[in-house]
């Protein structure tokens, strides 16, 4: 997949992976539909230019992958980043880094 396609081609997942979050699929599942959708995008992109060969497996691979990056924001998936490394819980009150650092 050329810079062309892989543009082409996240235009239409992000619009229908907007569309399944309108429909009421829940930001839990956000992570599998957009791998999905992705999915699906690029095989049926890759079915319409009629060149599904071994020799370009990885093409489709790395379009797949930057796909999904492009339909991931749709679901917050920076914002769930942040969120859980804030929401980390201290270490435990024994056992290895429960003692401050001193000099």
């Amino acid at each position: 997949m050329d810079a062309q396609a892989v543009l082409t081609v996240s235009g239409a997942v992000v619009a229908l992976t907007q569309l399944t979050k309108w429909s009421g699929v829940s930001d839990k599942a956000g992570p599998l539909i957009v791998l999905f959708l992705a999915a699906i995008g690029v095989v049926f992109w890759g079915y319409a230019e009629g060149s599904f060969e071994r020799t370009k497996a990885f093409e489709y691979f790395a379009g797949w992958i930057s796909v999904a990056l492009n339909a991931a924001g749709v679901y917050g998936f920076t914002r769930a980043a942040v969120s859980s490394v804030t929401s980390a819980t201290p270490p435990p009150n024994d056992g290895a880094g429960s003692s401050r650092t001193t000099k």
